[in-house]
């Protein structure tokens, strides 16, 4: 703390006045109701004011929010093992934040959140990962071919590693609710559901607005979560825009947003970052951001799946 001394009050005399009231510092100062430094001082409230105000502009380290940015820790990012991913995501994962991995079926969400997965247990090897299956198709076996091909290690510590993987599989929505909420007191640096979409069809059709309840519960424990340094990762199924008053596709619809994300217009504004995901010719992936709260929209990247994963 900042000592009261002469360059930032007026004189002496004030200074001694303070420090038999046992104020010693800038910061017991500005604590002190200024009624009652109007008294110990001599000196009418506008001038105590103003004194005020100029210990708080001459003691106070201001900073702009880019220079914050810029010079965040390297530590806030987790790197995916994928390095056009991690050059598309300006380094990385950021701690914090939820990102959506969205596209049609079969299109490279899961092996995607694998990869991830194997990058992340390799080089952290004191934390474990929290996987949440809701489509029961967690395949074991394709995880273990990913760690052989990215980490090259020998089965026995493939197995240790694997180890390091919390498997949860949900069957509806109360348990998803059940499940992040048991994660809430003490959770791991990243959660991955896979896929946010299954548990939502339940609700398709009904008029009682229930999938809306659903989605909002689940926003608030996910945001809840990123208060704690969590990185969520969800996969999530897109579908087909379509117009229903004219028999021939807009387009708009079919060049600049043929695909949007499921389960309603709400979730829309829930994850910080999503990520489009298409299939292209040859097994690669096209990846692209269109939303997010710090990366610049539309930029892309690709990507080849081989049988071991994504290199």
């Amino acid at each position: 703390m900042i000592r009261l001394k002469v360059p930032l009050l007026p004189n002496e005399t004030i200074i001694c006045k303070l420090f038999s009231r046992n104020i010693f510092t800038v910061f017991d100062f500005l604590q002190k109701p200024s009624v009652d430094l109007q008294e110990i001082c001599n000196m009418s409230c506008k001038d105590v004011s103003k004194l005020k105000d100029a210990l708080i502009v001459s003691c106070s380290v201001f900073i702009n929010g880019y220079s914050l940015y810029k010079n965040k820790p390297i530590n806030n990012l987790i790197k995916t093992g994928i390095l056009e991913l991690d050059e598309l995501l300006n380094g990385g994962l950021h701690l914090g934040t939820i990102y959506e991995f969205c596209g049609p079926s079969s299109c490279g969400k899961t092996i995607l959140c694998y990869n991830i997965i194997a990058n992340y247990i390799y080089f952290h090897s004191s934390k474990q990962i929290i996987y949440i299956d809701t489509k029961f198709k967690f395949s074991i076996k394709r995880l273990k071919e990913i760690i052989a091909l990215k980490c090259l290690l020998p089965l026995n510590q493939e197995n240790t590693i694997l180890k390091k993987v919390i498997i949860y599989s949900i069957s509806d929505v109360y348990n998803l609710f059940n499940c992040l909420h048991n994660l809430k007191p003490n959770p791991e640096d990243i959660i991955i559901i896979d896929s946010i979409t299954v548990p939502y069809l339940s609700f398709v059709g009904s008029s009682k607005n229930e999938g809306l309840c659903y989605i909002s519960h689940i926003s608030s424990v996910l945001h809840h979560l990123t208060q704690k340094n969590v990185t969520i990762i969800i996969t999530n199924l897109a579908v087909k825009q379509s117009d229903y008053f004219n028999d021939e596709p807009t387009k708009t619809s079919t060049e600049n947003n043929e695909f949007k994300p499921a389960i309603g217009k709400y979730w829309l504004h829930i994850p910080n970052t999503r990520l489009m995901l298409s299939c292209l010719p040859q097994n690669k992936i096209s990846i692209n951001i269109s939303k997010s709260v710090y990366l610049p929209l539309n930029k892309n990247c690709n990507i080849k799946i081989y049988n071991g994963g994504i290199l």
